[in-house]
């Protein structure tokens, strides 16, 4: 009996994306990500536009819990997210539905628990933290609390 040769194997998007025309292959696989791309910016442009309306020492305080921000999404989107994307997606190419299964819910546990670490850390030494970022007077005061 005669084996299927590996280019019958190949599925019809593999062959699409392998043989199909760079440019316009690009464009149709890029155009989602671009679009997330300019809501995030857009966003970002338009808190820091209404923020600008209270006054220089909020958008003194934002710019000083920026950096703590930033630090957790790309703990939970860089760091944690894309291991947890990696490991589920060769669980699932590999077949191994239950195995997949397991990694997601490993994944809520650990990151429930780092939120409420980095909770209870921003709760207790937040105030510090922005101090020693270098937070005084007025950016520290529109914060969850003065920790006077």
């Amino acid at each position: 009996m005669a084996t299927p040769s590996r280019a019958a194997e190949v599925d019809s998007r593999t062959r699409e994306l392998l043989r199909g025309a760079i440019v316009a292959t690009l464009l149709r696989l890029a155009w989602p990500n671009i679009l997330v791309m300019l809501a995030q910016a857009s966003t970002g442009l338009i808190e820091t536009w209404w923020v600008s309306h209270l006054g220089t020492d909020a958008l003194a305080g934002m710019a000083l819990v920026f950096p703590v921000v930033m630090l957790m999404q790309m703990v939970s989107g860089g760091a944690m997210g894309g291991g947890i994307s990696s490991a589920v997606a060769r669980a699932l190419g590999a077949g191994r539905r239950d195995e997949a299964d397991a990694l997601v819910m490993h994944a809520v546990v650990v990151n429930v628990a780092l939120g409420a670490f980095f909770s209870i850390v921003m709760l207790v030494f937040g105030p510090t933290i922005y101090r020693a970022l270098g937070g005084t007077g007025g950016e520290l005061q529109g914060m969850f609390y003065s920790g006077s």
